[in-house]
């Protein structure tokens, strides 16, 4: 869930996705009311969402402590009052990501359904991100874009150093952050390798682009962990991370 649309994926008994919907909505009263009526969001399945707020933080699993999740959430922004709380646990509970949903749409979504589970939007690209630190170089960027954001985590040794949300509407906006990070990273741009996933024609970036300032440059397509019944793999046209891959 995004901030002005949503996809809904409905997987059949053997995991395949049979059904996509997707929805668009310009404010929250229109959003409950498609949530209110969607057919497939009432099925009496158990279902996980993924809201893709502004706010996050990353917590080492050595200092998590499940109880203080507003803590956490705090040092992004201060959770309003209300607010659904939730975190996923990642890389054998070294990691956990913290986020939070409005309690309205928290809600909805459930629909009096116990079997509902929340996680952040990042936590399907992080996973992805930390499944490949195995094969990645010394020094590592990996991005996944968005619409108006990107994800960016970033690896020293193969061991994550940063992982953050940057606003960006144009390439120079992309490019602006890299240069920043591998500063601020003590990263050599002629050495470190750098990977976009995601949507990178609605921003302009190609590899021609990206070569112009970085000499390991490559655009990609995650390895799958979704599969598709027939007529619903047009999905992965979008370029979408997640029609690709999702937190397992």
């Amino acid at each position: 869930m995004f901030k002005d649309h949503y996809f809904l994926f409905a997987r059949d008994i053997n995991g395949k996705v049979a059904a996509i919907h997707q929805m668009t909505f310009d404010n929250q009263r229109r959003l409950l009311q498609q949530l209110k009526e969607d057919k497939l969001l009432r099925l009496e399945v158990p279902k996980r969402v993924f809201h893709y707020g502004e706010s996050f933080s990353l917590v080492p699993g050595i200092l998590f402590d499940a109880s203080l999740l507003s803590v956490y959430l705090f040092f992004a922004e201060k959770p309003k009052e209300g607010d659904k709380l939730f975190q996923t646990s990642l890389e054998s509970n070294t990691l956990h990501l913290v986020g939070s949903i409005d309690e309205a749409v928290s809600d909805a979504l459930q629909s009096g359904y116990s079997d509902t589970y929340f996680h952040h939007g990042a936590s399907c690209f992080l996973s992805y991100a930390l499944k490949e630190k195995f094969n990645l170089i010394d020094q590592e960027i990996l991005l996944v874009l968005y619409d108006s954001f990107f994800y960016l985590a970033a690896f020293s040794k193969q061991e994550i150093v940063l992982f953050n949300r940057f606003e960006a509407y144009t390439k120079d906006d992309v490019l602006r952050y890299l240069m920043g990070i591998l500063q601020q990273m003590g990263f050599n741009r002629n050495h470190c390798r750098v990977t976009v996933y995601g949507d990178c024609e609605s921003l302009g970036i190609d590899e021609a682009w990206g070569e112009t300032y970085f000499r390991n440059f490559k655009i990609s397509t995650p390895h799958p962990n979704i599969q598709y019944l027939e007529g619903t793999e047009e999905f992965q046209q979008r370029s979408l991370f997640e029609s690709y891959w999702v937190l397992p």
